[in-house]
């Protein structure tokens, strides 16, 4: 007991002279400079307008009751692209987001969909193309109207186009992904000029999922300024007859992938006159907010002793993606401390990841005991916003380039996807420095309720250590559900961020953490419910962390959680059911190779798209060489008329004593056979006459035909190096020497020496040696 005594009160410097021997590079967290703000600095590939104050007071919920109203009974219509749809309503088009763009403009080789924008990354700053026009250029005015006014060109914001159907009936297409030909879930857009107790029924035409939480109660999420003024409230689920259903407008996808899109209607009443209001998907949560939440944390001198940033890299549009540190400031214990990792908006449509983000942030840097624990037991590496680029220009899935960043972890492009390439690089750092127990990558579910994981394990029994964490936060957090949890490795999800880490760095406890759009048990989540689903991660963390530092705290009287919970799981029922949702396979809306290649720089090309510049260039040389070939061949054949009529003249023979060239092969092979022996008498009567005029084309044909071989010939010899192959084959009756000289060729030069087992045998190894030199060949036996 007394030795025990004793090392516990040495702890403190054992712990030093530990972080020394393990750690001769400086520390894993770095202290920065904690007074130092970021600054707001968003960068989009066009002109943005800024947002309200979203966010500043959390209200409680309170579902609207409304009396349902008819909507309007639509016909069945024909199948029809989005582009005819446009082109047949121009005169009831009341808004587009780049007003001076013709939409109708399509060139023949145009591979752009509808509502598709490019970016260029070819020059240092991209630029932004629909169906080749570049749109810096265009002012972003919408469409004067007496009637609703709609608008999207701010953060996040992504309503292509509206046009007025009928009388308080307006149908939308929302913007794909940029550099996609979809994506189209997340929709955000304000309207104003509506008058107080207007009903108006919105159609969403290209929505993208087959199925959605819309039918089964889900409600938009809509903000009213005038409302915030009077009442204080902030976002909220409203809108009334919501349907989603299969529409009859057909992708401008190729034949073989053809399908419809989805549509999504619902109506609302505005309450107030001249009111601006935001229909959303879910609560927004954009880059300014992460920003601007970031310094109101750095500002405070309580809180920014705990936290430290870094910018991890500069993202293709001009953005910054952050790195938080949050740890505490004292070295005892540090070379003890774990390590967490927390990930977020790797699809920017969800912002229910920020939410539990901005949670778990507040937590570890509060003054709850809890929290100073935990900073004193782990060191916390947070990837607030992975795919910073898509937020800001309203994508919901892809970034800029136009791929989904939690299908790029297997293999990252450092200049396509830099924020996945230099996390993935980050992390494995993080990993040699010091044991990662927990990694979480935060998303949002559009089809599934409650929140859940998804996890790692091969095996098919319950009772396996990935499931231990996941039944803890169910059991810490009023919002988790444990049965919809799956624990699975497919092939299909085999390129995510949690696969991955899990098989690279063979850790235990790496989920994606999904938080449903919707709500649990048909009531809808608020901004709070989100918020404290991330402290209650950090809650059951700290559990965990107690319970795997019982060696270092000397308490061996605490129960093993750990192994409490498997025993409960060996009890419950396995959940591996099957999941559809945000975390599935890849997206087939998703540029093609040869698509992207036309977009980037050369540095950016992986070896698939290398592959395929290379066949482009051969078949390319080979359409090339084929034309030249025809045009030589018909100007030779060109000539050859004339010439025809010159020796018709010299000889100036009957045309009936010209005979057709090779009458023999004109005849059927029986009748051929027959005719032999008469045909052979005739010639002997008759003299042969050659006909000129019948023989010059192909006498001249074949005349092209040598030539072509020469130049063919010239250019293999050309394009050779000036070196020396030196090839020796041996048999058993002699062994030669045969020397290739393709240089210019010298003399006194042999070109080939054969040294027979006979002569060799009488010739000693001098003779043998000056026979090579006098040769010109610089080589020894």
């Amino acid at each position: 007991m007394n030795s025990k005594n004793k090392n516990n009160d040495s702890s403190s410097e054992d712990d030093a002279k530990v972080y020394e021997t393990l750690t001769k590079l400086p520390p894993a967290n770095e202290i920065m400079p904690r007074k130092l703000t970021i600054d707001i600095d968003v960068k989009s590939l066009f002109p943005l307008k800024p947002l309200p104050q979203f966010n500043q007071f959390y209200s409680t919920f309170v579902e609207e009751i409304q009396t349902p109203q008819n909507p309007v009974e639509t016909m069945q219509q024909e199948e029809r692209t989005l582009l005819e749809y446009f082109e047949q309503n121009k005169q009831n088009l009341i808004y587009k987001r780049f007003d001076q763009l013709d939409l109708s403009k399509r060139s023949p080789n145009d591979r752009t969909y509808f509502s598709t924008l490019f970016a260029n990354f070819k020059k240092q700053y991209p630029r932004v193309y629909f169906r080749g026009d570049p749109l810096f250029d265009q002012k972003l005015i919408p469409c004067q109207t007496d009637q609703l006014k709609f608008d999207s060109n701010f953060e996040s914001g992504n309503l292509f186009c509206a046009f007025k159907r009928a009388e308080n009936v307006y149908d939308l297409i929302l913007q794909n992904d940029i550099n996609t030909r979809g994506n189209t879930q997340w929709f955000f857009f304000s309207v104003t000029g509506a008058k107080a107790g207007q009903t108006v029924q919105f159609n969403l035409l290209n929505q993208l999922k087959s199925n959605s939480l819309f039918n089964e109660g889900l409600q938009p999420a809509i903000y009213s300024i005038k409302e915030n003024e009077i009442n204080k409230k902030e976002w909220c689920r409203g809108g009334f007859n919501i349907s989603y259903f299969k529409s009859s407008f057909i992708k401008e996808y190729p034949q073989t992938m053809r399908a419809k899109y989805y549509q999504l209607r619902f109506s609302y009443t505005f309450k107030y006159n001249n009111d601006k209001v935001y229909f959303a998907h879910s609560y927004p949560y954009t880059y300014t907010n992460l920003l601007e939440f970031l310094n109101t944390i750095l500002d405070n001198p309580e809180k920014n002793q705990y936290m430290s940033r870094k910018s991890l890299c500069t993202t293709l549009g001009g953005n910054t993606c952050e790195v938080l540190t949050i740890t505490s400031n004292s070295m005892q214990r540090r070379a003890y401390r774990k390590g967490v990792v927390f990930l977020a908006r790797q699809h920017p449509g969800e912002p229910q990841g920020s939410y539990v983000m901005q949670g778990i942030i507040e937590y570890l840097t509060s003054n709850n005991p809890q929290a100073d624990y935990l900073r004193q037991n782990c060191i916390f590496k947070i990837f607030p916003m992975m795919n910073s680029d898509g937020v800001v220009n309203g994508n919901y899935r892809c970034g800029l380039e136009g791929s989904d960043f939690n299908r790029r972890w297997k293999k990252p492009n450092k200049y396509l996807h830099p924020t996945v390439y230099y996390a993935k690089k980050y992390i494995k750092g993080f990993s040699k420095e010091r044991q990662i127990i927990l990694v979480i990558d935060l998303h949002g579910h559009s089809r599934k309720q409650s929140s859940f994981v998804y996890g790692c394990a091969y095996s098919s029994q319950v009772k396996t250590i990935e499931r231990v964490f996941a039944l803890l936060m169910a059991k810490m957090n009023p919002f988790m559900d444990y049965s919809s949890c799956t624990f699975r490795v497919e092939s299909s999800k085999d390129k995510t961020a949690r696969i991955q880490i899990w098989r690279e760095l063979k850790i235990n406890w790496v989920y994606t953490y999904e938080c449903s759009f919707y709500g649990q048990q048909k009531k809808h989540f608020q901004i709070k419910d989100y918020i404290n689903c991330g402290v209650s991660i950090c809650n059951s963390l700290s559990q965990i962390v107690k319970d795997t530092s019982k060696e270092f705290t000397n308490q061996a009287n605490i129960p093993d959680i750990q192994q409490q919970i498997l025993e409960e799981l060996g009890k419950m029922p396995q959940t591996d059911d099957q999941d559809q949702g945000s975390d599935t396979s890849q997206s087939e809306a998703e540029l093609s190779d040869d698509e992207i290649v036309q977009l980037f720089q050369p540095k950016t090309y992986s070896l698939k798209q290398k592959n395929f510049l290379k066949q482009l260039d051969t078949k390319k040389k080979q359409i090339t060489t084929k034309q030249t070939l025809i045009t030589q061949k018909n100007s030779i054949l060109q000539e050859s008329p004339s010439k025809n009529q010159q020796q018709q003249q010299d000889n100036k023979l009957p045309q009936s004593s010209l005979k057709p060239k090779n009458v023999a092969y004109r005849i059927p092979p029986q009748v051929k056979l027959r005719q032999i022996e008469p045909i052979k008498e005739q010639q002997q009567q008759q003299p042969i006459m050659v006909d000129k005029s019948c023989q010059t084309d192909d006498w001249m044909y074949r005349q092209w035909l040598i030539q072509i071989g020469k130049q063919k010939k010239q250019e293999e010899y050309l394009s050779q190096t000036p070196t020396r192959n030196i090839y020796k084959s041996s048999s058993q009756s002699a062994t030669r020497f045969i020397v290739k000289n393709t240089s210019k060729p010298d003399r006194g030069r042999i070109d080939s020496i054969s040294l027979v087992n006979s002569g060799i045998q009488k010739t000693s190894f001098s003779q043998q040696r000056q026979i090579m030199r006098y040769s010109g060949s610089n080589f020894m036996y």
